[in-house]
């Protein structure tokens, strides 16, 4: 697997030190945090759980039940616009823990565009592909995160890059576990999980850099 792979450009990458270092970083970051902005990456944790919680409920529905909810998306326009309108104000969302989790989802909505999201339902109903890119999620849970997991990438290349409204960040220690030769480690101020999209003009530019540096 690890022979097929020849450059890897990522966002995430959850793991036992993913889980160590936000439980230690709850009581001292100065141990697992080399900068602030690290830190307030993860925390506060309340911020974290929360969006872990509710975001991470459509994760599971697509991985569970990635057929029966794909056909009724390519059924119904009304279903899809709520279904993907939902997904992407979550994953463009802040965790800002003054706010209640209907504010953070229209600041996320406001992130991402409505534009995109009106671009995104037409690709989706056009093609009657929602139930294809949700099938995509069930064969990575199932089956691509266990190889993923066991799998430790010594020499290939990687770029990492954490954006704000991600919902993990990756720390150099915690981007060890899996990947041995990062060569370029970013951080941005805007930007969530469709980054190309919410922060296109950084998501470009921090790949662009990394190719020059392959060169």
């Amino acid at each position: 697997y690890q022979r097929r792979v020849r450059v890897t450009f990522n966002r995430q990458s959850p793991g036992i030190r993913l889980l160590i270092q936000t439980l230690i970083g709850t009581i001292l970051p100065g141990l697992v945090y080399t900068t602030k902005k690290e830190e307030d990456h993860m925390h506060p944790i309340s911020g974290l759980s929360e969006k872990t919680y509710k975001q991470g409920a459509y994760f599971h529905a697509q991985s569970c039940m990635g057929d029966s909810i794909g056909y009724g998306m390519t059924d119904s326009p009304t279903g899809l616009i709520g279904w993907i309108g939902a997904c992407y104000a979550l994953a463009s969302s802040s965790r800002d823990p003054t706010k209640t989790m209907e504010e953070n989802m229209d600041e996320g909505l406001e992130n991402f565009g409505i534009d995109h999201v009106c671009a995104m339902l037409d690709v989706f109903w056009c093609t009657r592909s929602a139930q294809v890119s949700m099938r995509i999620y069930n064969e990575f849970y199932w089956r691509d995160l266990k190889a993923f997991q066991s799998t430790y990438f010594k020499d290939t290349p990687v770029g990492i890059a954490n954006f704000k409204n991600e919902l993990f960040h990756l720390t150099r220690w915690v981007s060890g576990e899996v990947f041995g030769n990062i060569i370029q480690f970013s951080a941005y101020d805007k930007g969530g999980h469709f980054c190309h999209l919410d922060n296109a003009e950084d998501a470009v530019k921090d790949l662009v850099t990394f190719a020059e540096k392959l060169q």
